[in-house]
């Protein structure tokens, strides 16, 4: 167990130095070392050493990965390449060979006592050194920000910032969900990771232990719910939803996703309430698709409809659900009703274990606060055997503190709640850090206090002297003012099951329905209510 600490992950990388630092006379040495660098530089490579530090420099204030210098070099080979090894090579040594031959005694006529003579000419020569010196150049500047790297502790080292690839996938990535392919190969696509382009995931497996979804904004959080239930239909899961009742938008955004996806949509509800809905739903597809700037809200749909009456519900068959690979609506105006829904779930759950069947479905609760806390850990607890992935969302503090350490993937918005972001960051892993950056990250004061004293050689984060001189303490990985202050769209996803998998900081991008499927459901709805409203007026 030498060199991790079980409590908080691997120990963090410390700084080492090619020169030990207890050497004695160490500075001085590597004064001499860099004058000798210099000066055999000025000799043989004048245009690699102006390029060196120009790609040092450019990459320390860029931040940009190492990987960017190999452009350079990939352009001075190719260089090299068009115009001969050969000459390639001599143009790169003509001027070395004469600063050399004059420092050896060559002098030209009248100027043996001028040693910078051999730099005559050096308009001539210096250019025709760029191809090799662009290749040397790059790679002298990728050691020094090597060095620069392993002489710096791990938790000092500067995030690199995104380059042209990442911009370049990113791109790609979010034009490709805005316009609607949210099935990936392990999940669905929520948005993008904007520090590397690649496409932000929740897969399918990481959902099996359940998902929490919570934000500040309620938008944000039913965004996420819609976009996960469009990919699972799309996927041809069955998908149960807890209607809370009061947001006819929801129940519109399903209809209009079982549309475009060819979905039975089966809601508990009077047929008249029903059949409205969906064509409130079609209505809504159609009037998108022929908007060609349509946003993903209205996409979804907001708007009233027929207020549904406790009264007015019939029962939805679940089974058949699941059989059908349907989806279906199960109301949750009221605690009364949510617990009744949840305890249909628990009734199939215990069904589908007992025929030893994998539901694969998706059990998305819109509003946590409105269900009873203990129908919904009971249904996290027993779900996943079942085969069924409950997705919860919620925007309370109360419910997510409450159904946090259940769910086995958190997807974390900007909250407000301290306490809850103190708790949400414990999700997000540990990793050690000194003792004064981590009460920093942590809002607090250092503590200028003594430390604890040496730690014994038996100690499993004992790392020597040089370790033993820092303090580490295990510290969140995503701290809790990050959560606080996340910019709009922006989430962190933790999935601790089936490994650990942490999206540090990824963005939100809504997807849109197919647009062909939406245009022509939505004009058979159009076309169907135009002859239903003419053979009523010929009647009349």
């Amino acid at each position: 167990m030498a060199g991790t600490a079980p409590w908080a992950g691997p120990m963090p990388r410390r700084a080492r130095h090619l020169i030990p630092a207890e050497l004695p006379r160490r500075a001085e040495l590597i004064a001499v070392c860099a004058v000798a660098i210099v000066v055999a530089h000025l000799l043989l490579a004048q245009l690699t050493l102006v390029l060196a530090v120009v790609f040092a420099l450019v990459s320390k204030a860029s931040r940009w990965r190492l990987w960017w210098l190999a452009a350079p070099a990939t352009a001075g080979l190719a260089w090299t390449l068009a115009a001969g090894q050969g000459n390639a090579f001599s143009g790169f040594t003509a001027g070395p060979s004469a600063i050399l031959w004059h420092l050896a005694g060559g002098h030209l006529a009248g100027r043996a006592g001028q040693p910078l003579a051999g730099f005559g000419g050096v308009q001539n020569w210096l250019p025709r050194q760029f191809p090799i010196a662009l290749v040397a150049g790059a790679a002298e500047a990728a050691l020094i920000g090597w060095l620069d790297w392993l002489h710096t502790d791990e938790w000092a080292v500067p995030p690199p910032r995104p380059g042209l690839i990442a911009a370049v996938r990113r791109a790609i990535a979010t034009r490709a969900t805005r316009a609607g392919t949210v099935v990936t190969r392990e999940g669905c696509a929520l948005g993008v990771v904007p520090a590397t382009g690649a496409i932000a995931e929740l897969r399918w497996a990481e959902a099996v232990r359940g998902t929490l979804v919570v934000g500040a904004a309620a938008q944000d959080v039913t965004l996420t719910g819609l976009q996960v239930v469009h990919a699972a239909l799309r996927r041809r899961k069955p998908v149960i939803v807890l209607d809370p009742g009061g947001e006819l938008a929801i129940t519109r955004a399903l209809g209009a996703a079982c549309l475009a996806t060819g979905t039975p949509l089966l809601a508990a509800a009077t047929p008249e309430a029903a059949g409205y809905a969906v064509h409130v739903a079609g209505a809504a597809v159609a009037t998108a698709a022929d908007t060609e700037t349509a946003s993903a809200s209205r996409l979804w749909g907001r708007g009233g409809g027929p207020e549904r009456q406790p009264g007015d519900q019939a029962a939805v068959d679940l089974g058949r659900v699941v059989r059908e690979r349907a989806a279906a609506v199960l109301p949750a105006d009221s605690a009364e009703l949510a617990a009744r829904a949840c305890a249909e779930l628990a009734a199939l759950a215990g069904d589908l274990r007992r025929i030893g069947v994998d539901g694969d479905a998706l059990v998305w609760v819109p509003r946590a606060e409105r269900a009873p806390a203990q129908a919904l850990r009971e249904l996290l607890r027993d779900g996943p055997d079942a085969g069924l992935s409950v997705l919860i969302g919620t925007t309370s503090p109360a419910a997510a503190a409450e159904l946090a350490g259940l769910a086995g993937t958190a997807l974390i918005y900007r909250v407000a709640d301290q306490d809850l972001a103190a708790g949400l960051a414990a999700r997000t892993g540990t990793r050690l850090l000194p003792r004064p950056l981590a009460a920093a990250l942590a809002g607090e004061r250092p503590d200028t206090g003594p430390g604890p004293g040496p730690r014994a050689r038996g100690d499993t984060a004992y790392q020597g002297p040089v370790a033993a001189a820092v303090d580490l303490v295990p510290s969140p990985v995503i701290p809790a003012r990050v959560l606080l202050t996340l910019g709009r769209a922006e989430f962190i996803l933790a999935a601790s099951w089936p490994r650990q998998r942490l999206v540090a900081r990824g963005l939100m991008v809504p997807a849109r329905l197919p647009r062909a499927a939406g245009r022509q459901d939505g004009r058979r709805e159009a076309r169907q209510d135009g002859r239903r409203e003419a053979r009523r007026e010929a009647e009349a």
